[in-house]
């Protein structure tokens, strides 16, 4: 509709809100065929890649650093508590698609938080298994809809964000990738004392490869 108006419209003003509207529609359709193109060949990327020990915890800390080292003013900061241990935190997993899960948690935290929030990436060792949560300041999750957040194509944005932020799919990538793993994902809602939310936890659990 905007391409078709563009050629009739004679004022500036609306002519750079046609071309607003063109660049947000043309980037949300890219970021959409990459997060379909990313789904279909994940199954074959993981069954090719062999499994190997990977730490965990210098992953985490170089994707973090990664989102620090390219922020701009106003960006949602990105930060990761590292574990009380100087014992490397090793899992049973492919790297590249660990990555993607990690940056999949992460922009989706970032899309629901507010300007000047932060996203918060925690690691620890718990029973065999290598926990990691990351949280955000968002508005949280419906309770109705921490499990149906993980199906394809579904987005769920607060009132007033802006539509096309979500394509729908990462979330369903990281619970794809964390399961072919090993693993399990899962969603929740941080609360304060009085019982408000205060944001959205996502908390992975992976087996610790074997020593």
């Amino acid at each position: 509709s905007a391409v078709e108006t563009l050629d009739l419209v004679k004022d500036p003003a609306a002519r750079e809100r046609l071309l607003a509207i063109l660049k947000n529609d043309i980037q949300r359709l890219d970021r959409l065929v990459t997060d379909i193109s990313n789904a279909s060949r994940l199954d074959a990327e993981l069954s090719r890649e062999d499994i190997r020990a990977v730490d965990l915890g210098r992953l985490i800390s170089e994707v973090v650093q990664l989102y620090q080292d390219t922020a701009r003013p106003g960006d949602v900061a990105v930060s990761y508590e590292a574990p009380d241990t100087l014992e490397p935190i090793m899992v049973s997993g492919r790297e590249g698609p660990l990555g993607q899960l990690l940056r999949n948690l992460i922009d989706n935290a970032r899309s629901f938080s507010p300007k000047g929030g932060e996203v918060r990436v925690h690691l620890e060792r718990g029973r065999g298994q290598a926990v990691m949560r990351v949280d955000d300041d968002g508005p949280g999750i419906p309770a109705d809809n921490l499990e149906t957040i993980f199906e394809r194509f579904y987005t769920s944005r607060p009132k007033g964000a802006a539509f096309g932020g979500n394509s729908g799919l990462g979330l369903s990538i990281a619970r794809q990738i964390v399961e072919a793993q090993g693993g399990a994902i899962r969603a929740e809602n941080r609360q304060d004392d009085g019982g408000k939310v205060t944001g959205a936890r996502f908390i992975v659990t992976l087996p610790e490869a074997r020593r």
